[in-house]
């Protein structure tokens, strides 16, 4: 609690001197009308009072409705004080002569107001268009322990569709569906993160979910968002209540979980093995996940694919202890924040994750992480768009 008010007093803190720069800098010098000076700090009183309401009221935990609204409240302060803090840093270049007994200069100003407007514009483009405007990435997996009948078998990966990000409007996971099923795929896997906080987030969805068509069904994880481990629930009923409602709208919809599960896929004499684990939690969370009970032979002959939600897990235990073929991961959400040239890119995400993005290979064996499809803490992808992951194996 302690650290939380100390992190929020220096939000304020930092908020104050930046604005405080800016009123004097550009309000006072560029347009001195009393009306710009009151409607300058009223708005960033706002603001700051719309992010603590937004804080408390997430923590709280209130409806999917309410954190749709205080979703955007939070996008709103980014958007407006991101660029703001843009122009304090880079305008400071203006007092570098001073160093040398110069005159002040103007170049940085102007720098900084091109480079804030664009970091405006382009928060507004993953708000309103990176957001809804999916990408199909198609990935071919090559081994020799394929069976035959499974050579050109495809599967479609979709993951943390974190219902919250869309309040109650179906529109969009709608037309994910239609996307996915128009690819016709053989297998699709979800790879964990239905919701964002609450089960029911995900009431006016299970309609739409069911509408997913693949010959070999649909099979889902669960990811660390599902547990109900980001609210403060009055009991812990409340909780096992809540985590029963998630696995209930999932087999709903016709989804087939692997809750530390494993199952056989057949095509005529051949077989591959799909194992299913639970969240594999970092510290401080739990690590629900347990391959042996999924799957106890882990180093057997037969082709295997894990869907194992945080791509960590992959590090820490599929590599080194058994010969998985191909695992399917997701939960980092490229940080909803990426650039790509050509065959490179780069993330925040790269900081937190080792394997962040795309088909990772150690010797024979593969990991692909989706970049998801909803969102977490704030409604904008730049450059990390919706990903719908065509996944074709090869022998």
């Amino acid at each position: 609690m302690r650290i939380q008010l100390l992190t929020f007093l220096m939000l304020i803190f930092i908020n104050y001197i930046v604005d405080l720069y800016i009123y004097y800098r550009v309000i006072c010098a560029w347009c001195n009308r009393r009306w710009m000076k009151w409607s300058f700090w009223t708005t960033n009183v706002l603001i700051l009072g719309m992010v603590l309401v937004s804080v408390n009221a997430i923590k709280s935990g209130y409806n999917e409705r309410w954190d749709y609204l205080l979703f955007w409240f939070l996008f709103l302060y980014f958007a407006l004080y991101m660029p703001r803090l843009i122009f304090f840093v880079i305008s400071l270049f203006d007092y570098l002569p001073l160093l040398f007994r110069h005159k002040i200069t103007r170049w940085g100003s102007k720098v900084a107001l091109v480079i804030s407007f664009i970091a405006f514009v382009t928060m507004l483009s993953g708000a309103f268009y990176g957001r809804l405007h999916p990408v199909i990435n198609e990935v071919e997996v090559v081994s020799d322990k394929l069976p035959g009948a499974f050579d050109g078998y495809r599967i479609i990966q979709i993951s943390d569709l974190h219902l919250s990000s869309f309040g109650t409007d179906t529109a969009f996971v709608s037309q994910i569906v239609n996307q996915v099923n128009e690819l016709r795929p053989d297998m699709i896997v979800f790879t964990g993160d239905l919701v964002s906080r609450r089960a029911d987030e995900a009431d006016a969805f299970t309609t739409v979910l069911s509408r997913f068509q693949a010959g070999d069904g649909v099979w889902s994880i669960m990811g660390n968002h599902d547990y109900g481990d980001y609210v403060k629930w009055n009991t812990p009923e409340q909780k096992i209540r809540n985590l029963s409602d998630i696995k209930r709208m999932q087999t709903d919809a016709g989804w087939k979980m692997l809750n530390n599960a494993s199952t056989f896929i057949f095509r005529g004499n051949d077989s591959i093995a799909l194992i299913g684990v639970e969240n594999w939690g970092e510290p401080p969370f739990p690590q629900y996940g347990n391959l042996k009970v999924a799957y106890p032979n882990l180093n057997d002959n037969n082709y295997k694919i894990l869907l194992t939600h945080n791509p960590i897990h992959w590090d820490k235990e599929v590599v080194s202890e058994t010969n998985i073929d191909l695992s399917l991961s997701g939960h980092t959400h490229a940080m909803q924040m990426k650039v790509k040239v050509g065959r490179w890119q780069v993330s925040p995400s790269s900081l937190r994750y080792p394997r962040w993005s795309g088909l990772y290979q150690e010797d024979n064996q593969y990991l692909y992480v989706n970049e998801g499809i909803g969102c977490v803490f704030y409604p904008m992808r730049i450059g990390a768009r919706p990903e719908i992951t065509v996944l074709t194996l090869k022998k």
